[in-house]
């Protein structure tokens, strides 16, 4: 993901940031689903809207794409135990 160019572009980042966090703290704690479940869930959403955008192709290209960031070490300080 490409880092914000503008403060209201970071701001925008952030504030969905937050409403994503609280909707999943709310299917956690209130619905008591699986951590498992709301990935499905938010990930099933994700790519269904990347498709109507971008096209299969196009979804596909940008899912390698992500994997590839992944792999390349875009999540390092995300892992269990480092930065938390």
């Amino acid at each position: 993901m490409e880092t914000p160019r503008t403060p209201a572009e970071a701001m925008q980042r952030i504030l969905c940031d937050r409403l994503i966090e609280s909707c999943a703290v709310t299917m956690f704690q209130k619905l008591d689903a699986p951590v498992e479940v709301i990935l499905d869930r938010l990930a099933a959403y994700t790519f269904a809207q990347l498709v109507q955008i971008e096209g299969r192709d196009g979804a596909a290209r940008v899912l390698r794409d992500l994997a590839q960031q992944v792999e390349d070490g875009a999540l390092d300080a995300c892992e269990r135990g480092k930065g938390n």
